[in-house]
């Protein structure tokens, strides 16, 4: 079974668009129309299913043909391995690559994904060692080939293969030698270990398990990767693998997926390779062979001189190209069958009957209703019957050939005729696509046969020309989904009103700063999501600035104000730091008592804030903002002047408590119209997992979703992280609600009673168990007590829901009713005058005071004595009990206080609005309401009421004493779920549903609207996705995990064997999982982003559709950043987009250093290992030893004594002679960077890093132990205390060693930064801390790891609690300040050395010219974790974010001084009218600065301890009690107040535009439309490059520094320039072909999170008018 492309893309597009509806409410029906006809605009926000069709491969010879020939060996015929099938006729470019490489030539494949790649080299390394075998020196241990690879996941996914490959040829050893492999000391215990990670993998003898075999035995094939190599060349004890009798074998070296190294990743992959070059041949580099594979690798013969030049510098092997002689081509590319092959015999056309009964009989096969003879046996009958007869004789031939595939035989024998698989193909060939209803109609003349068009393609996916072959239609759909980038509103309604029909439009869902029709100002629009109050939002600017910004009609006046769009606010959904107002007149209803309580994460300063509201007038046209009362102060006559009321507050610039019904939050209330980066992911996501079809293997009943497979994909691991247990926890909201439901319809009784909740909880375990809805590997399937808490847990969360307007009670499909005596009567109190009330009217008043209380947490728990909810997660964030008393409320107590003690609440406040409404008469209407609340609460709390068990007294035990609580065991449920909706009303204005109360007054505090009744205005909720849900979906588990890099890699074997296994079925992934993994029967892809490249779009999307017999569908989401949004609305550039070849430079100092010291570590380690049989694996083995020898002062001596061998391979790796000299090789002055007593590097701070910290705690420990008295009974602190320390200093003593250097920037790291810090975790008492390694390079870890940052790992939160500071060492303090008129970095070790005034003429030293200005330290050693985690809620995990990136200046990292750079007039814009000039440099320094919100962060200089500094403090130091963050003891240290920071150098290209003279706005905004031109043309990732301007003289326009992010460089910017006219021509064609208006810019253009400072200024107009005069020729 399928995906259904079309049913699966509308259902994606219809949820989409009900989840936008749901979640963004409007209270005007207008606003509602409106933007439910923007959101519906043809593929405004879903574009798909787009059609792929991967042509399929040209056959050619078998492995028994060469063999015949003589090219391969006769053993491979004892091979006997369906995996490599003697007989088998492989594609054409594999026997290509087979003949070059079995001639000896290095070459690279370059063939797409499924294209049988692995066998390029693998069947010439076994023709190698059958050769050997030949000769009889196969039996001789050691490595022949060395595999590779990127990531671990590749690697495992290898090693199934290989043991497949080599089941049946015990002769030939092999092993895979990466973080996982077992260091256990004998095979069995190895063997015991793997089984238990891997226990469905067959054990074989000549696999070798663990190192020691390894090691003693190198196997003939060895498999790791780039970072287990590095150790490799390190360790002594693998020394055997490269010298010695075992090490002399070497031949080849094969790297799959070698398009991931680019760059500086390219670099230390280019230098690991010339050190085992080195350790292996020396100089003899012809012994070797080297073999690169990859899916994407270029776009084509015009890439090849680029590919050959990358290959040759990554491998150090020599590799050509020459066209014209085909034995000296050493790139093979993929051969595909050409049309005319395919489509053989054509027979004619099939018709859409035709395909819908075969198809038919398909599905029947695939779901065992007939087995395959009866299939076939119904194809003849079809066929007969459309008259195909002499078609069949082939196809009946199969019959008595392998049983398992006639199917797919027979259907490809009888397709491989019809004429619309010709048209389809040749419509689709050479990497195009088409949509579906296009190519329908090129195939059957009309869009109206999609249906057909489907169907015909599901057959030709089927349909196999043999066992192992591709399909014959090897088909996948692509849909794209898009977020959106906020709301727009044109308020001059009068001109649109004389505009034509076309131009109606008022509310736009892309920016624009004029509306483009009538020309008047448009304004962003935001609403209370609550209430659905609409808000403008914005600043207010004088006309003086906006001068430069006038359009046509509109003259601004220099001294009047005016409201503009503020689109440098945070790119947060709630509106922040911004001015708000309401689009009419309106008083400030008093605060809800309730909420403020009922808020645990409410901000002291949020109780008393004070907010006034200001009435006012606003031009339409122009935006004027004029006093009510006033004149009108603007000549404009297109529109009108409309009352408007502004929101003031008097310390905040973010609105936290809406003006209409007083919801609060302490980020906001007041929501853009933006989508979140995981909300919208996960509603998509979970749309497609409804529609991936359950797996068909047998034990898929037992496996989560019963075996359905999702991958999920994102550039980021920390999004990756997030999203797992987000994606989770929304599916198990709705599985939650759909399971009541189910349950509610599965006995009709239900629909038809009131049930308890008691009884309910025993239906909803009866069912969950029944349709065993919780895998078998879960304990909530065999403990029946753990399932019944948790399915009490369900109950109790929509008994009292923390979301209720998405609840089922919120949807109306339930309600909860008090259980009292239907004789009950209503006190005389509430029937009486004033209120007059009826029984019925009285029972819903009070069953709505109660609900007040239920739905604020004030309540008792089903199984209270199993679940604690201030220890349940699923109660988060409302984790605390909370009760009610007559008048004594008490916010830390969690005390509500039943009548208002200060301001008012929900009960106080529906009787003062039914009064107005009702009762208006009333002359002391608060006295009666007063009246009316105490002599109720009275009456209800009375032992003797019939309400005395709905309200129930509770002891909240010590001083609390006694308070009340709804009890859940006073209330019916009634279901409401076959659309009965009596007794059901829905305000008119706030859209909230209820229960009939008292007149049409609605419950929403401080709503101003009318109940109707539901039953006459349910066409709200057609579009309400979560009522869909509710009702339709089905009931399926779904459990997510993340896979990154944030695990050690034994863990993340763990995780992706469980996932393979399906017992995990939504996998998170970074890049981890995006190269060449087999993960079995999956259909689905889901992307979270667009990925940077076409390259890795394809690697991710070809996951899915790799063995099954169904095509793939593949999912991305456009976030809101113009990469994004760009390919959005171009994604065939991204599904077949070009490929750019990546490039090796060999320039980076900094990497190639850390390979300098590597070779110099592993020469040491072997000179110890021979002169004193010693082996260094933990830390302790060196910096520590027990041996009584300074290994330390002997590493010195030993460098110092300058061994020649030494030498001699530094020369031979090192690059080049000019990086030689600039080193000091061959002067020995290399030595100085590594250890130098005058000026500590590299190593000396390591040394001290590692001694200080273990000495520090040493003395801790003795000074607990000194405290510990025997004369005391109890000791237990003080020995606590020691043993824990203990702990620490053991595990700090056992790391191992060589990680330890990799982390202080002593020897490569391969995460590819080149200054790595840590977020330690190792000091924590938390399983899960052992299973990750959170590291990050400095320049993200200011940000990422700075303190009060919290990161997701494992579904955890890990929260930065301090730097990590070791005793005696002290941070680098560095003075800083950056011009505000000119943004210029200057910097210095003290205040002196920073000049007075800039360049520009402004001072320096006057705070106002200074945007930043104070001290940061750069926190070298790390951070530190805090002793406590949490679980992720809806909302990514803050951080304290970094500054923008400056660049200070260009110096020379050797002679430390500063550079002059002469541009140079680029001769390619000769003859342009502004002519440009450039340089490049690897000299160029950059900083940036993290000052958290603004005052930087109070550090303690002791222990490291460090929070950031709130708004609210004042900057003066502060004194804060803490605790040391390692050991937890209470620190007395003192607070400093800090920013922090970051320098670093890298590869700049500076570029001056000579001609008129711009500022600030039109140069960001050509600057950043060059670095997306550079990003597209070039095949760069976005993220890799960025820019900064700078002033060199300020009479002229600022210059543009482009940049390589990373530390070092990594070659991009080189490029840049050798390629900036076409980089300008790409930059302009972006900005021309934007949708968004010229006088701004948007996430499709100009716009990206981390440029979000300049939004307001960056104009596509300014940018294009600059491109032009560039590129435009004078002659």
């Amino acid at each position: 079974m399928s995906i259904h492309p079309i049913n699966t893309t509308e259902y994606i597009r219809s949820t989409y668009l009900k989840y936008l509806k749901t979640i963004k409410p409007f209270q005007d029906e207008w606003y509602r129309v409106s933007f439910a006809e923007a959101l519906e605009k043809s593929d405004m926000l879903v574009k798909g299913p787009i059609l792929e069709i991967a042509m399929p491969y040209k056959k050619g010879k078998s492995i028994e043909d060469l063999v015949n020939e003589g090219v391969l060996s006769k053993s491979f015929k004892n091979l006997q391995s369906s995996d490599l099938p003697y007989d088998r006729p492989m594609y054409v470019h594999q026997v290509q690559a087979i003949r070059k490489a079995v001639s000896g030539r290095n070459m690279v494949v370059a063939t797409g994904t499924g294209s049988g790649k692995t066998e390029t080299f693998l069947v010439p390394i076994l023709n190698y060692l059958f050769r050997e075998q030949e000769r009889g020196t196969l039996s001789e241990p050691g490595i022949r080939a060395m595999l590779l690879y990127p990531m671990n996941a590749l690697a495992n996914d290898q090693m199934k293969r290989l043991r497949r490959l080599l089941e049946n040829y015990k002769e030939i050893k092999f092993g895979r030698y990466i973080g996982e492999t077992d260091s256990s000391s004998t095979r069995d215990e190895a063997i015991q270990n793997f089984k238990k990670i891997y226990p469905q993998e067959k054990i074989l003898e000549n696999e070798l398990f663990s190192r020691k075999e390894i090691q003693e035995t190198p196997p003939h094939i060895l498999l790791t990767n780039y970072a287990m190599l590095e150790y490799l060349l390190l360790r002594p004890a693998d020394s055997s693998l490269f010298a010695g009798s075992t090490g002399k074998h070497w031949h080849f070296i094969v790297m799959d997926e070698v398009h991931v190294y680019d760059g500086a990743n390219a670099t230390e992959i280019a230098m690991l390779l010339r050190r085992l070059e080195d350790r292996i041949v020396e100089d003899h580099l012809e012994r070797l062979q080297g073999i690169a594979t990859s899916a994407t690798l270029g776009r084509g013969v015009q890439d090849y001189p680029t590919i050959i030049n990358f290959a040759k510098n990554l491998f150090n092997l020599p590799f050509v190209w020459n066209e014209n002689k085909p034995e000296y081509q050493d790139i093979v590319e993929a051969v595909h069958i050409p049309i005319d092959q395919i489509a053989t015999n054509i027979w004619g056309k099939g018709t859409p009957e035709l395909y819908h009964e075969l198809l038919e009989q398909l599905n029947n096969f695939i779901d065992k209703k007939i087995d395959q003879f009866q299939c076939v046996q119904s194809f003849n009958e079809i066929i007969n019957r459309y008259e195909l007869q002499p078609l069949l004789q082939e196809p009946l031939q199969i019959i008595n050939q392998n049983p398992e595939t006639i199917i797919q035989r027979y259907l490809y024998l009888f397709l491989q005729g019809d004429q619309n698989i010709h048209t389809i193909l040749s419509n689709l060939e050479s990497g195009k696509t088409m949509k579906m209803e296009e190519i329908a109609i090129k195939v059957f003349d009309n869009q109206d046969s999609i249906q057909a068009l489907i169907d015909l393609i599901d057959l030709a996916v089927y349909a196999r020309a043999n066992d192992d072959g591709i399909s014959l239609l090897p088909a996948r759909y692509h849909v794209f989904a898009r977020a959106l980038e906020g709301a727009f509103l044109c308020l001059n309604e009068k001109s649109h009103k004389i505009l034509g029909p076309e131009k109606q439009q008022r509310l736009f869902l892309t920016r624009h700063k004029y509306c483009p029709y009538c020309h008047s100002r448009i304004f962003e629009l935001a609403t209370c999501t609550r209430c659905g109050t609409p808000y403008l939002i914005g600043e207010e600017k004088l006309g003086s600035q906006l001068i430069d910004d006038e359009s046509e009609g509109i003259h601004y006046l220099h001294d009047q104000t005016y409201l503009v769009q503020n689109s440098v606010m945070y790119d947060s959904l709630t509106a922040q730091k911004t001015n708000y107002y309401l689009l009419k007149s309106t008083g400030l209803n008093d605060e809800d008592e309730d909420e403020i309580i009922a808020d645990q994460d409410i901000a002291p300063d949020l109780l008393d804030e004070e907010i006034k509201l200001e009435n006012k007038f606003l031009c339409t046209h122009c935006g004027l903002i004029q006093n009510k009362g006033q004149s009108r102060l603007c000549n404009c006559t297109e529109g009108n002047l409309i009352p408007i009321t502004k929101v003031k507050m008097i310390r905040s610039r973010t609105l936290r408590r809406c003006v209409s019904c007083s919801t609060r939050h302490s980020q906001g209330v007041v929501y853009r119209f933006l989508t979140g980066q995981d909300a919208p992911v996960s509603v998509l996501a979970d749309a497609l997992y409804q529609h991936v079809p359950p797996s068909k293997a047998d034990n898929s009943y037992e496996l989560p979703g019963q075996g359905r497979k999702m991958l999920n994909f994102t550039d980021s691991r920390q999004n990756a992280a997030f999203f797992a247990p987000y994606l989770e926890r929304t599916h198990e909201r709705n599985l939650r609600r759909r399971m009541i439901t189910y349950t509610l319809q599965a006995n009709p009784d239900n629909l038809k009673k009131k049930i308890t909740l008691k009884n309910l909880l025993e239906q909803l375990t009866f069912q969950t168990k029944k349709i065993n809805l919780f895998s078998q590997e879960t304990d909530l399937d065999t403990d029946l007590e753990k399932l019944e808490k948790h399915m009490a847990i369900w109950l109790m969360q929509e008994f009292s829901p923390l979301d209720r307007r998405i609840s089922l009670e919120g949807l109306g499909l339930i309600h909860f009713t008090p259980i009292v005596p239907n004789t009950w009567q209503a006190p005389s109190f509430m029937t009486s005058a004033p209120w007059n009330f009826s029984n019925q009217q009285a029972f819903n008043l009070i069953r709505y005071f109660l609900d007040t209380l239920r739905f604020q947490g004030a309540i008792t728990y089903l199984l209270n004595e199993k679940v604690d909810i201030l220890e349940n997660e699923a109660f988060a964030p409302r984790q605390k009990e909370f009760a009610i008393r007559s008048n004594e409320s008490n916010a830390k107590e969690g005390i509500f206080s039943w009548i208002p003690k200060k301001h008012s609440n929900s009960r106080k406040d529906f009787l003062l609005r039914y009064l107005k409404n009702q009762c208006s008469h009333v002359a002391d209407q608060e006295k009666e309401i007063s009246y009316l609340l105490t002599t109720l609460w009275e009456y209800l709390t009375d032992s003797s009421s019939p309400w005395s068990k709905v309200l129930v007294p509770c002891d909240l035990g010590g001083k609390k004493g006694i308070a009340y609580k709804v009890s859940h065991d006073g209330w019916y449920i009634q279901a409401n779920l076959e659309n009965d909706f009596s007794g059901l009303m829905i305000c008119d204005t706030c859209q909230n549903i209820s229960q009939e109360i008292i007149g049409d007054v609605c419950p929403t505090y401080g709503c101003k609207g009318h109940l109707k009744p539901l039953s006459t205005n349910a066409n709200v909720l057609k579009d309400n996705l979560y009522r869909d849900l509710y009702l339709n979906s089905e009931p399926i588990v779904l459990i997510a995990q993340e896979h990154t890099a944030q695990w050690t890699s034994k863990e993340a074997a763990n995780v992706q064997n469980q996932f393979i296994n399906g017992w995990i079925n939504v996998l998170s992934c970074s890049t981890t999982f995006e190269l060449g993994v087999d993960v079995g029967d999956l259909q689905a892809v889901v992307m979270r982003n667009v990925p940077p490249t076409t390259a890795n779009y394809i690697q991710r999307a070809g996951r899915a559709g790799r063995r099954t017999d169904s095509a793939a569908f593949v999912l991305t989401f456009a976030q809101r950043r113009s990469h994004d949004i760009n390919y959005y609305n171009n994604p065939e550039m991204m599904i077949t987009g070009k490929i750019k070849p990546p490039v090796t430079v060999l320039t980076n100092e900094k990497i190639i250093r850390r390979h300098l010291h590597s070779v110099v570590f592993a020469a040491f380690f072997r000179y110890a290992k021979i002169n004193w049989d010693k082996k260094f694996t933990t830390v302790e083995d060196f910096f520590f030893p027990t041996d009584n020898v300074d290994w330390i002062k002997e590493f010195k001596d030993f460098i110092l004594s300058k061994p020649i061998d030494l030498q001699n391979s530094l020369t031979r790796i090192i690059p080049s002679n000019e990086l030689q000299k600039s080193m000091g090789i061959n002067d020995w002055d290399w030595i100085k960077e590594l250890l130098n007593d005058k000026d500590p590097k590299v190593f000396d701070l390591a040394i001290a890093d590692i001694t200080d910290e273990v000495n520090e705690l040493e003395k801790i420990k003795q000074d607990a132990f000194g405290k510990i008295d025997p004369k005391k009974k109890d000791n237990s602190n003080y020995l606590n205390e020691v043993i824990n320390l203990e702990r620490i200093i053991k595990e700090i003593k056992s790391k191992d060693l060589l990680g330890f250097l990799g982390s202080r920037n002593v020897l490569p790291k391969y995460g590819f930064p080149t200054d790595v810090v840590p977020l330690m975790t190792e000091h924590l008492l938390i399983d899960d801390a052992r299973k990750i390694q959170l590291e990050r390079d400095l320049r993200i870890a200011i940000s990422e790891f700075a303190p009060g940052s919290e990161i997701v790992a494992g579904k955890r939160i890990w929260r930065s609690q301090g730097l990590r500071l070791l005793p005696n060492r002290r941070w680098e303090e560095i003075h800083y300040v950056v011009c505000k008129q000119c943004k210029r970095f200057f910097w210095g070790y003290s205040a002196k050395e920073i000049p007075l005034s800039c360049s520009c003429g402004a001072s320096l030293t006057d705070s106002h010219n200074t945007d930043l200005k104070g001290k940061f330290i750069i926190p070298q050693q790390g951070f530190v974790a805090a002793n406590k985690t949490s679980t992720p809620g809806e909302n990514p995990p803050q951080h304290t974010y970094a500054s923008r990136t400056y660049f200070t200046e260009y110096m020379s990292p050797q002679t430390k001084q500063l550079e002059e750079k002469v541009l140079e007039e680029d001769t390619d814009f000769t003859n342009s009218r502004i002519k440009i000039f450039k340089a490049v440099s690897p000299h160029g320094w950059m900083a940036l600065v993290n000052n958290g919100y603004g005052k930087g962060f109070d550090v303690c200089d002791v222990c490291g301890w460090a929070q950031v500094v709130d708004f609210s403090q004042n900057g003066n130091k502060r004194f804060e009690k803490h605790k040391n963050p390692f050991t937890q003891k209470e620190c007395s240290g003192k607070t400093q107040s800090y920013h922090l920071g970051h320098r670093y150098m890298t590869n700049v290209l500076e570029l001056k535009f000579e001609g008129p003279r711009y500022d600030q706005a039109p140069m960001l905004s050509t600057l950043y439309a060059i670095l997306e031109g550079a990003s597209e043309e070039l095949g760069i990732r976005r993220d890799d490059i960025d820019g900064t301007l700078y002033y060199r003289d300020f009479h002229e326009s600022p210059h543009l520094i482009l940049f390589d992010t990373v530390p070092g460089g990594a070659g991009h910017v080189d490029r840049i320039s050798n390629s900036l006219r076409k980089v300008f021509e790409s930059a302009l064609a972006k900005v021309s072909n934007c949708e968004c208006g010229e006088e701004t810019s948007c996430y499709n253009c100009l716009r990206n999170y981390k440029n979000q400072f300049f939004h307001d200024i960056l104009q596509r107009g300014m940018a294009i008018k600059i491109l032009e005069e560039v590129l435009a020729n004078t002659n």
